[in-house]
C-alpha cells in the first residue's frame, strides 16, 4: 500500500493504547474495501497496536507477497454492482473456501464425517448471487430473504429473530484461571531464542493483560498456540538458532540441509 493515510501518520500513533475507538480510528479512514481488508488482516493490526514482531521478521515479512493482494484481486474480478455483493463475492473465493470450509472438512474428516453443505449447491448460489442487495439485507436485518421463507414455513419468530450466537471459545476465562500459568511459556528463552518475536513487545503485552489494562485473550492466544505448535511439530526437526538459520535434522542417522534464506541470529535480549 502507499504513504500511512493522515490518520495515522498524525492521530493514530500518539493515541495511548487503551484509548476507547482507538483501532476504529485507523480502519474507519480507510477506503471502504481496504478499511474490510484490513479488518480481514490479523497481523497488521496487530502490529499496529502491540508491536511485536523482531526486527528479522519484519524484513522477511516486508520481502514477502503481500496477503491482501489476493483480497484485492478478487475485490477487481467481482461481477457486482454494489458493496454488499462484492463483499459477498470475495468471501466466497477466500474466507468460505480458505478458511470456514477448509476447517469444517479437517476436523470432520478427523472424525470419518462425511458433511455436506446443501446451501452452497452452486446453481442455488448463483440464483443468490444475482438478488439485488435489499434481499439479501434489509436495513440493519440481515438474511432478510432467508428470515422471510423461515416465516413463510412456520420456524417460530424466537428462533429466527434470536441473537446470532458463534462457536467462540471461552478464551478471556481461560487467560485467568485455566491456561494463566501457560501464558509465561510465551517468555521462555525457548520461545523467545527462536527469534520471531521482540521479548520487549511480548512483555508489554504480558503486562497489559495481567495488569488488567486490556483484553487481550486472543491475542495471547494466537501466540500461546503458534508456541505449543512449534514445540510439538517443528522443534524435532531444527535446531534453535536465530531466525531461519537452521539445519533441519530429521534423526540422528540423517540429515538435510535447509534450503530456506539463511538470516542472522535475532538478538537474544530487548
Amino acid at each position: 500500500m502507499g504513504a500511512p493515510c493522515f490518520i495515522e501518520r498524525v492521530f493514530f500513533r500518539v493515541f495511548p493504547r487503551n484509548m476507547p475507538g482507538r483501532r476504529l480510528s485507523y480502519n474507519a479512514s480507510l477506503p471502504w474495501q481496504e478499511r474490510y481488508i484490513d479488518g480481514l488482516s490479523f497481523l497488521p493490526a496487530f502490529e499496529r497496536d502491540f508491536p511485536v514482531l523482531s526486527h528479522d521478521l519484519r524484513n522477511v515479512l516486508r520481502q514477502s507477497v503481500d496477503p491482501g493482494i489476493a483480497l484485492r484481486r478478487a475485490f477487481a474480478q467481482a461481477p457486482a454492482h454494489d458493496p454488499m455483493s462484492e463483499i459477498l463475492y470475495v468471501d466466497t473465493k477466500t474466507y468460505l473456501v480458505g478458511d470456514i470450509l477448509t476447517k469444517v472438512d479437517r476436523m470432520s474428516m478427523l472424525n470419518s464425517l462425511e458433511v455436506r453443505v446443501p446451501i452452497l449447491d452452486h446453481e442455488f448460489v448463483e440464483w443468490v448471487a444475482a438478488l439485488p442487495a435489499e434481499w439479501k439485507r434489509r436495513g440493519k436485518e440481515p438474511k432478510y430473504i432467508l428470515r422471510k421463507l423461515a416465516e413463510r414455513i412456520g420456524v417460530p419468530r424466537e428462533v429466527i429473530y434470536r441473537e446470532k450466537r458463534g462457536f467462540s471459545l471461552p478464551l478471556v476465562h481461560w487467560m485467568k484461571h485455566e491456561l494463566k500459568d501457560m501464558l509465561a511459556m510465551l517468555l521462555d528463552e525457548r520461545t523467545l531464542q527462536r527469534g520471531y518475536f521482540d521479548p520487549a513487545g511480548i512483555r508489554r503485552m504480558m503486562d497489559d493483560h495481567l495488569r488488567g489494562r486490556r483484553v487481550l485473550s486472543q491475542r495471547l492466544w494466537r501466540l500461546l498456540m503458534f508456541e505449543l505448535w512449534h514445540r510439538n511439530f517443528l522443534e524435532k526437526f531444527v535446531r534453535p538458532a536465530g531466525l531461519f538459520s537452521l539445519p533441519i535434522v530429521a534423526d540422528s542417522r540423517r540429515k538435510t540441509p535447509n534450503t530456506a534464506p539463511a538470516l542472522a541470529a535475532a538478538p537474544m535480549g530487548e
